[in-house]
């Protein structure tokens, strides 16, 4: 594991990218939002850090920003609010993203 470098933005795009992708379908309207809030540069950026890791790689790289970006409680339940903000964008909170949401929960 590289040692932690990446901004809040840019930890927030990969966060929401790696849940985007767990209906195997990245809508543009999930694409939409993340650029919204963090930027294209930083969309961009945070999709080919994305594509170059293994979906285990990404799991354990946004869990080793815990300590950094969401160690209290307040700031863990504003990412899961981000997270289902991103998963209503599509119109369609279905099952899998609900356990993600869930397991995300437990293991954040």
């Amino acid at each position: 594991m590289s040692e932690l470098k990446w901004s809040y933005n840019e930890f927030l795009a990969f966060l929401l990218i790696y849940i985007s992708h767990v209906d195997m379908e990245f809508a543009e309207e999930e694409k939409a939002m993340i650029k919204k809030n963090v930027g294209l540069v930083t969309f961009d950026k945070m999709v080919a850090e994305f594509d170059s890791m293994s979906d285990y790689k990404a799991y354990e790289t946004i869990l080793s920003y815990k300590g950094v970006y969401f160690p209290t409680v307040e700031q863990k339940n504003e990412l899961i609010d981000k997270m289902k903000d991103l998963f209503h964008a599509d119109a369609d909170f279905n099952i899998m993203e609900k356990e993600l949401l869930h397991f995300l929960d437990k293991m954040m």
